[in-house]
């Protein structure tokens, strides 16, 4: 029996395996379904956006901060107690040009003035008490001249009659004495005016220098009152009321809000390509000078844009920082107050909206745009159209060019060339989407959803690519 069961156990399987082969060769042979070869297409679908041309120029996007256009630090002209002190004269308040700050006690000013005043007053009679006498002098010598005149016509007279022996000698000495006395007066008399003429020009210079004392003085007394040189921020005062002050004492720093600056960096490019933007004239320091660029100072919170209108006016320093190896510069805003409000969209706000900032403000850290011209013609082409690479594919005549052009700018997804040194030329079609194996000479077409040209092609805002 188990013998049995062993050859049953090992011829069962047998017989399964045997009856299913002979079941699938019962079913036959299926022939395989007919297969269609897909035919090849042959030039490559792409997506492609036109080279628009670029007529704004150029705008470097830069940092900056916002500092103040000057400091001033108004001190004491004058010794003395200070008097008076105005509310306005503290620090966060805002002063009008002109508003009294300070002032020192001008009582004993006021005293010098009347004193010198008086003087002056002396002065200006004795010189016409000496204009008197001088006018009396000149009649006393035209009178003197006169007797003189007279005596010497009596004297040769009497030479005359004295050689007839018609009068005596005494007589003819008697003619002499008086000729000479009359000579004597006249001399005296000249001698005065001399005298006098002397006496009033130094009068004159006691006048003038009584008249100088007397504007020194008055310059004094009105030092005695401290105002605004100019509108401003009252940033530290140093004095309070009833304070005695020395001369050269600080009293209180102002900062002048009339204008406001940006100091900002520029690349030793982006300075090549303000020169670029202009000429400068051939005059002395010339080399060391930027032309003049226009600027927007732009400052972003609580979603929206501020703007300020300024200029790149000058180079700070003496050259290059050589840690950042960059060219400190400053940027002037005329108006600070002036504010311009623009939304997230760049759309102009007619209103300020609340909060906003209405002028700018030392320390706020801006950006600044510097706008400057190219003297080459520029394109600009989709950020998605320059490849990691940094090649450009362009379709020419249905067949693929490759081309690596340098950029000038990258921003607000755009890339922007000069048109003769990349070789693209406004109304070329650049790809955007992707390509397996990309080849010089391909063949491709352009396939429907072909990216739109931006409507208004103008100068890009963005950094130079590096």
């Amino acid at each position: 029996m188990k013998v049995a069961r062993a050859i049953v156990g090992w011829v069962t399987p047998l017989v399964i395996l045997a009856m299913g082969v002979a079941a699938f060769a019962m079913l036959g042979r299926q022939a395989p379904p007919e297969r269609r070869t897909a035919e090849r297409p042959s030039a490559a679908l792409v997506r492609t956006a036109e080279v628009a041309a670029e007529t704004d120029g150029l705008t470097l996007r830069l940092d900056g901060t916002v500092v103040p256009l000057r400091e001033v630090t108004l001190a004491a002209e004058v010794p003395g107690r200070v008097r008076h002190k105005a509310e306005a004269c503290e620090a966060g308040r805002f002063v009008a040009q002109g508003t009294l700050l300070l002032e020192i006690d001008p009582r004993d000013y006021e005293l010098d003035v009347a004193r010198l005043e008086r003087e002056l007053t002396q002065a200006r009679l004795s010189i016409e008490e000496v204009d008197e006498e001088i006018a009396q002098n000149a009649t006393a010598g035209d009178l003197a001249g006169r007797q003189l005149d007279l005596a010497r016509r009596e004297v040769r007279r009497l030479d005359a009659l004295k050689a007839g022996r018609i009068v005596t000698e005494t007589e003819h000495d008697r003619a002499v004495r008086d000729e000479l006395s009359a000579t004597t007066s006249l001399t005296n008399l000249q001698g005065q005016a001399r005298v006098l003429r002397k006496r009033r020009n130094r009068l004159e210079e006691a006048q003038a220098l009584a008249s100088t004392m007397l504007d020194k003085a008055r310059l004094d007394l009105s030092r005695t009152r401290v105002v605004a040189p100019a509108d401003g921020i009252v940033v530290e005062e140093h004095v309070e009321q009833d304070s005695f002050v020395s001369k050269g004492m600080p009293l209180v720093t102002i900062e002048d809000t009339s204008a406001a600056e940006v100091r900002t960096s520029l690349q030793m490019d982006e300075v090549a390509r303000v020169w670029r933007s202009a000429s400068i004239a051939d005059a002395p320091g010339a080399a060391h000078a930027l032309p003049d660029a226009p600027a927007t100072v732009v400052f972003t919170i609580g979603g929206h844009t501020y703007e300020w209108d300024g200029v790149l006016s000058r180079q700070e320093g003496r050259g290059l920082d050589e840690k950042t190896r960059t060219l400190p510069c400053r940027v002037r805003v005329a108006a600070p107050t002036r504010t311009r409000a623009m939304d997230r969209y760049g759309v102009p706000l007619q209103q300020l909206p609340p909060g906003a900032p209405r002028s700018l403000m030392r320390g706020m850290f801006v950006q600044v745009r510097v706008h400057v011209a190219s003297p080459h013609p520029l394109v600009s082409i989709p950020e998605e159209a320059l490849r990691p690479s940094g090649d450009v594919w362009l379709v020419r005549d249905d067949r693929l060019v490759i081309v690596r052009p340098k950029p000038v700018q990258v921003a607000d997804g755009r890339v922007l060339f000069e048109s003769e040194a990349s070789g693209l030329e406004a109304g070329d079609r650049v790809v955007v989407s992707q390509l397996s194996h990309p080849h010089e000479g391909m063949a491709v077409a352009e396939a429907a959803g072909t990216v739109a040209t931006p409507a208004a092609a103008g100068g890009l805002d963005g950094e130079d690519a590096t």
